[in-house]
């Protein structure tokens, strides 16, 4: 929704292609291709698993890309592999980390079996 918002300012700043143009996802449908204001995806939120949450900026990687003088196809490619590519790496590196309300609950566990087991001591004295 804010992707499709932001592109509506963008078209109406530039004066161009707004409404019936533009695709529920801020995509410039075929009709208008000419006039194309390059909104496929303003930006675009990857959800990792559900639980994370990582911003990438698609449009300019993919202006970048068609800067360098890679067809537009190709550059929405690219721009989807490396997407992808970067979304496992964040999960493999969130997996070899714990979080910290998972942390305090191993410590709670730790220091309430300690207790147990210094009251055990004391008790069989």
């Amino acid at each position: 929704m804010a992707v499709h918002a932001a592109c509506k300012r963008f078209g109406q700043q530039l004066g161009g292609v707004q409404g019936p143009g533009l695709t529920r996802f801020g995509a410039v449908s075929s009709v208008s291709r000419r006039r194309q204001l390059d909104c496929r995806e303003m930006s675009q939120l990857v959800k990792s698993n559900g639980r994370r949450l990582f911003l990438v900026d698609t449009l300019a990687l993919v202006r970048r890309l068609e800067a360098q003088g890679v067809p537009s196809q190709q550059a929405e490619a690219i721009t989807a592999a490396v997407t992808d590519v970067l979304n496992d790496s964040l999960e493999n590196v969130s997996q070899s980390f714990v979080s910290k309300p998972e942390m305090q609950k191993v410590e709670m566990a730790q220091e309430s079996n300690l207790s147990k087991f210094k009251s055990e001591v004391q008790n069989s004295q």
